[in-house]
Formats: C-alpha cells, sequence, structure tokens
C-alpha cells in the first residue's frame, strides 16, 4: 500500500475540516481534485475512509486509523526537515516536549535550563497543552516527551514522577473565606468559581470533587489562562483554585490571598510520559531521564 505525502497532506485536511470542499480551499486546490485523490486512496486501501452526509464528511473507523498515521508520518518528516537543516547551524538533535501549564510554570524552566546547559547543541521545541492534549499527542507519536497529571491510569504509555504541586484556594483579600488557614472543598461551593475548560486535568478534578459533595458548582466564567484566572479573582467574579506556585509569587501585586486546599486530590503528581523507550531518539532519551530527577 502507497500513499504519496501529498494525499496524506490533503487526507488529514479533511479530517480536519470535515468537508471536501473545505480541505481543498485550505490545500489550494479544486474540490473534485479533491475527490479523484481520496477515490484513489479508497480503492488502494480496498474500504471506504469517509462517510458522505449532507454537512460533510466524518471518518469511517478506517478512515480514523489512516489519519492518525499520516499525522504520525507529517510530523516525522517535519522533525526530520527540521533536525536536518539544523546540522547547518551546529543543533546536533531536535526533541520535541509538550507539557501542562502547572508544569511550564512551575518546573520546566530551570529543569530544561540545566540540561541545555549541559547538552547546548539540542534543539527543543516546547509547546503548552491540556494534560488531555499532552497524552493524545504522545500516543499519536507527534510528541516524543509529555508532561502531565493523570486523573485515571495511563496503560498505553510509559509513566514516570515528574515533580508535585499543591493546589490552593485564591480569592480577593476581602473576600470572606480570606481568613482561613485551611479550606475544604465543600466550603467553597457556596461562592462563585472562576476556573479552567473542560479538558484540563485541574477542571476534570473540580467538577469530580462538586458531584461527589452533591453540590452543584457555580462556575460563573471559565478563561483558558492562569494568568487570566488570577486577574477575574482580583477583580471579583469568583474564587479560584490553582497551583501554589502558579499563585503565591502574585498575592502582593494582585490584591489575592490564596489558602491551601484540604483535600486527597489537592496533591497533586506531575508525570514525564513516553512511548516505549525503544522508540525514542537517543537525545529525547537524554531529556527523559534528565526530567525524572531529583530536582
Amino acid at each position: 500500500m502507497r500513499h504519496d505525502l501529498q494525499t496524506l497532506k490533503a487526507f488529514i485536511a479533511i479530517a480536519d475540516e470535515g468537508s471536501i470542499a473545505r480541505a481543498a480551499e485550505r490545500e489550494n486546490t479544486v474540490a473534485s481534485a479533491l475527490s479523484k485523490r481520496l477515490a484513489e486512496m479508497e480503492h488502494v486501501c480496498g474500504t471506504d475512509l469517509l462517510i458522505r452526509h449532507r454537512r460533510g464528511v466524518s471518518l469511517t473507523p478506517a478512515g480514523v486509523e489512516l489519519v492518525a498515521h499520516a499525522r504520525r508520518v507529517m510530523a516525522e518528516l517535519s522533525q526530520l526537515e527540521s533536525s536536518l537543516s539544523g546540522f547547518v547551524s551546529g543543533v546536533r538533535g531536535q526533541i520535541r516536549l509538550i507539557a501542562n501549564t502547572s508544569a511550564i510554570v512551575q518546573f520546566l524552566p530551570a529543569d530544561i535550563a540545566r540540561f541545555v546547559d549541559k547538552h547546548p547543541s539540542l534543539k527543543i521545541d516546547l509547546e503548552e497543552l491540556t494534560s488531555e492534549q499532552v497524552q493524545k499527542q504522545v500516543q499519536d507519536g507527534l510528541a516524543d516527551i509529555g508532561v502531565m497529571v493523570a486523573n485515571k491510569p495511563l496503560d498505553a504509555l510509559v509513566c514516570r514522577p515528574y515533580r508535585t504541586d499543591h493546589l490552593v484556594v485564591m480569592m480577593p483579600a476581602g473576600h470572606p473565606l480570606a481568613k482561613a488557614k485551611k479550606l475544604r472543598f465543600a466550603d467553597t461551593l457556596d461562592f462563585d468559581h472562576v476556573g479552567l475548560p473542560r479538558g484540563t486535568s485541574l477542571c476534570e478534578s473540580i467538577l469530580a470533587a462538586a458531584y461527589n459533595t452533591g453540590k452543584p458548582l457555580k462556575l460563573r466564567m471559565q478563561t483558558t489562562s492562569f494568568d487570566g484566572l488570577r486577574r477575574m479573582v482580583g477583580s471579583g467574579l469568583g474564587i479560584g483554585i490553582l497551583p501554589a506556585g502558579c499563585v503565591l509569587p502574585f498575592l502582593k501585586v494582585e490584591g489575592l490571598v490564596a489558602c491551601p486546599l484540604d483535600e486527597p486530590w489537592a496533591e497533586r503528581q506531575l508525570l514525564i510520559v513516553t512511548r516505549e523507550r525503544h522508540t525514542l531518539t537517543r537525545v529525547a532519551g537524554l531529556l527523559a531521564d534528565h526530567l525524572v530527577q531529583p530536582g
């Protein structure tokens, strides 16, 4: 079975857009040419790859499998091109690292700096994603190493402990809970919350905890960034829950108070996640080993 790179790229566009017409526009071609490529792919594969309907197209199970492999191929090709071009400027390897916001804000800068100091010719591409996205990208081979919080076992990945963080409840200094030494989560549910979006490990933990208490979570607003969340809390829009390391440096400047969250789930284990060791490049393995060493 053979597929050229342009056809794979086109199929990824169709999967992303859910429409042959929109995919053709994205790829700067015409829909008829894309339909012809698709028909040839389905003939070679011996099975349908798309389900056609009035609103566009969706993937069959075979199409889902093909697009996952196509994304890996294109990611590997991109890394190969970048790695080879890097030799001109003295770079001797490239690592794709993705991490959740907690890891990037609290721990990774210092750890990466120590690694780069030892290996100055290596290039590290760092991207910030939710833990859910980190897991998927590492599983799909789109990243070498991930840093995330897992709310359930990750059987498909190699997981090693990285760092721990502790959640705090932050609020304006004049808030009724501001003088508490520590807070149970149930104590916060009488007040409006500002939170992160669904798909983040923190949001999922908070929603699960609210469900277990039997009381509704008054989620007044959601924002995608820790900075935005702190600013909304500082403006009196609600209380928020974030890792201590992402809050404590800003308390005086932003007029906030932080109180430790007294719950078992408030202490979180961040993980280094990879595929099996034999699938990693030597330099990716070096970075993974470096990150799991005590900070």
